[in-house]
């Protein structure tokens, strides 16, 4: 397949608005309480004792719920407003600001860790746009601070990719295709929406993710001043092997 042109508007614009909720309602509250433990052990493990942690790339905030709930100063950011308002409308909300992860409006060393969950990281085309956004993330952490960044496991979801899918979210049916392109070392998934009873298209939409190996997301850090001291396969702690789910890296601010 030749190289594609950019959207307009990209496709994570389009792809986070309010329903978004409803086609990953399996990524819930009680999962999210599952899995702060494991956060808060992580990011004290490695130094991140002072409490003030950014949550990037926030969504609808569960995970920032459950760190504050744990103790910890959070703050929320996020690209898409609409899951911001759903997250500033649940009880105990964190502040959030809407950002894009490029160009935080935070100052350098505010924070003392930052967090990145569920593959948040990826989305540009540009490859120098991904190196940016993780480079933003390494500037607003003080020396020593802690990111911990939980992406897909590329041998294992490489393993696993399954061309095609249905399922029922929100009322509605979702149509699931998924290719990896290795020419531009990028997993993508269209999604086409139909109406439950007719099957009726009602919308399209895509995801677009840059697949990185474990060892070039660690160079990815190196790269940006942060030396990788932990690597996990999931959110509860699990060791990192090449058919776990995830590779959640913790690197540290040198």
């Amino acid at each position: 397949m030749a190289d594609r042109p950019p959207t307009d508007p990209p496709w994570y614009v389009e792809a986070f608005g309010g329903d978004y909720l409803a086609r990953y309602a399996h990524r819930d509250e009680d999962a999210a309480r599952r899995e702060v433990p494991f956060l808060v052990r992580a990011l004290e493990a490695h130094g991140a004792r002072g409490g003030r942690v950014l949550d990037l790339c926030c969504g609808a905030g569960r995970y920032a719920r459950g760190l504050r709930e744990a103790g910890l100063a959070v703050v929320g950011a996020d690209l898409s407003l609409a899951l911001l308002r759903c997250g500033a409308a649940q009880p105990g909300a964190p502040p959030s600001v809407r950002a894009d992860m490029r160009a935080l409006p935070f100052a350098s060393g505010a924070f003392d860790a930052v967090v990145n969950l569920f593959t948040s990281f990826g989305y540009f085309e540009d490859e120098a746009e991904n190196r940016r956004a993780l480079g933003e993330a390494a500037r607003v952490l003080r020396p020593g601070g802690v990111l911990l960044l939980d992406f897909l496991n590329l041998p294992h979801t490489l393993a696993n990719l399954a061309p095609s899918s249905e399922r029922a979210a929100g009322g509605e049916t979702l149509v699931e295709t998924r290719r990896y392109d290795p020419a531009r070392g990028r997993i993508e998934k269209a999604i086409a929406v139909l109406d439950a009873a007719s099957r009726a298209e009602k919308r399209r939409m895509v995801e677009s993710v840059r697949a990185y190996a474990p060892d070039e997301l660690a160079g990815l850090f190196a790269e940006t001043g942060l030396s990788v001291r932990a690597r996990f396969g999931s959110l509860l702690g699990e060791a990192y092997a090449e058919n776990t789910s995830r590779c959640v890296l913790v690197g540290v601010k040198g």
